[in-house]
């Protein structure tokens, strides 16, 4: 019977295939992105990593150990520019602009090491529970959208610029993780979800 369990942990060692997976959050596409405290997954260093590590390499039989690093930290971000109209001239400049917007309130995810993340169907998981590990509700995914129309009518003064663009709040949480099967640790990353609050049209004026 000792000879069967050895050789059973054998297979195991053998039989896990450890995927490195590297998804990109969408707010690394963003024109700019401010965080009040704490860091993004992808500013931790080293040494950091060997630090949260230490926090679950405590073993256990199957299932998830998670060291909540930051939780619910606050950022302020823009997306992009919707448009810029400047006027370098000595009077004043009459437009009108027409373009339709999408609000949207969503989250995205995103891992490094070993930790996957299943990007097929309509929402982004990762993979071997560890959503449910963080009691993450797919009611964050991209769910609600509304289209809508804008028309407008503006007057640029001289020596001003005109910019519209897409301002926002949101929610990071990281921190790293390790899956444990037969207490052998397998799946080890960091993981980083952001979660959109707010998203809303911000125009402002600046001298040239």
């Amino acid at each position: 019977m000792k000879k069967l369990m050895i050789l059973l942990l054998f297979l195991v060692m053998f039989s896990i295939k450890n995927i490195d997976v590297k998804a990109d959050s969408d707010y690394q596409a963003f024109e700019s992105i401010e965080i009040y405290e704490g860091k993004f997954l992808k500013d931790y260093t080293k040494s950091e990593y060997k630090s949260y590590y230490k926090k679950v390499s405590k073993r256990k039989f199957a299932g998830w150990r998670i060291n909540v690093v930051h939780e619910d930290l606050k950022v302020v971000y823009k997306t992009e520019t919707i448009f810029s109209y400047y006027n370098d001239g000595t009077t004043s400049i009459k437009y009108e602009y027409k373009f339709e917007g999408t609000n949207t309130s969503s989250r995205s995810i995103t891992s490094t090491g070993e930790i996957g993340i299943n990007v097929t169907g309509p929402i982004k998981q990762f993979k071997g529970g560890l959503d449910a590990k963080l009691k993450i509700t797919s009611t964050y995914e991209t769910t609600n959208k509304e289209t809508e129309t804008f028309k407008m009518q503006m007057e640029i003064d001289p020596q001003t610029m005109t910019n519209l663009y897409i301002h926002g709040e949101g929610l990071i949480t990281n921190g790293v993780a390790c899956r444990y099967f037969m207490w052998i640790p397998f799946e080890k990353g960091g993981f980083e979800v952001f979660v959109i609050t707010t998203q809303y049209y911000r125009m402002e004026k600046v001298k040239i």
